[in-house]
């Protein structure tokens, strides 16, 4: 039974990657039409930033099914370069995330607001390693390509989640506090634990590489256990995410 489940998601792995990014396209997609009524949450004032996310995360997962297909047509050094935007596009994607979060911390009071450039300045951070030292020290553009996207799983990816996670909590808190509203809060509050969930798996849960903790905890472990692709995993916590953010916005 347990081999002919992995064989049936092996093979269904391209659709299974393309709902992925369609959860998180759905998701900047309801934010951006939904942002053309007026709304009482002050979070919805900051919506942009998850909304940016949503888009640019999902041009990243639909990377990973429209490369390999033109990998058969266009020479390497291209695919390379297509790689190298894809790493760029995750790093970007979770730094909207994490500016959203960080957004829906305000009004954050005396030297705490350098926190609202703490995204930009752990961004550039990684774009300043991984085509610096990074990138003169790798031995094939494959390999510095994976490292680089773990690396931004582990220093933007993972913040950026936990922090979105505790902005939505902060509102949902704030809801409670200045309004009766319990239907927004209770959306809001399952929207920061997806958030949670996302976060352990999207920056966590990492492809496995030769270094700690990526050689311990990665997508082959948890796979194992779980017996479902950890994108199905990732795509689920999204699902709770978008219908949370659309329920707390109606």
């Amino acid at each position: 039974m347990i081999p002919l489940l992995r064989e049936l998601f092996a093979a269904n792995q391209i659709i299974i990657l393309s709902i992925y990014g369609q959860v998180f396209f759905v998701l900047a997609l309801a934010i951006a039409l939904q942002s053309w009524r007026h709304s009482r949450l002050a979070m919805a004032r900051n919506l942009q930033w998850l909304a940016a996310f949503g888009l640019t995360h999902a041009l990243y997962e639909w990377g990973d099914v429209f490369i390999p297909i033109q990998a058969q047509y266009l020479p390497i050094p291209l695919i390379d370069f297509l790689r190298s935007l894809q790493s760029i596009m995750l790093a970007v994607s979770f730094a909207c995330l994490f500016q959203f979060g960080v957004e829906a911390l305000r009004p954050l009071p005396g030297r705490q607001r350098l926190l609202r450039v703490a995204p930009l300045a752990v961004l550039l951070l990684w774009i300043g390693w991984a085509f610096g030292p990074a990138l003169a020290a790798a031995r094939d553009v494959r390999g510095w390509n994976m490292d680089m996207m773990i690396l931004a799983r582990y220093t933007i990816g993972l913040p950026g989640a936990l922090f979105a996670a505790y902005g939505l909590w902060h509102q949902a808190h704030q809801i409670a506090t200045d309004m009766q509203m319990p239907h927004i809060r209770r959306a809001l509050r399952v929207a920061a634990l997806a958030l949670v969930g996302y976060g352990m798996m999207a920056g966590l849960v990492v492809r496995p590489a030769p270094f700690f903790p990526a050689n311990v905890l990665n997508t082959a472990w948890v796979e194992d256990r779980l017996l479902i692709p950890v994108p199905l995993v990732r795509g689920l916590f999204g699902l709770v995410l978008t219908v949370a953010i659309i329920r707390s916005l109606e």
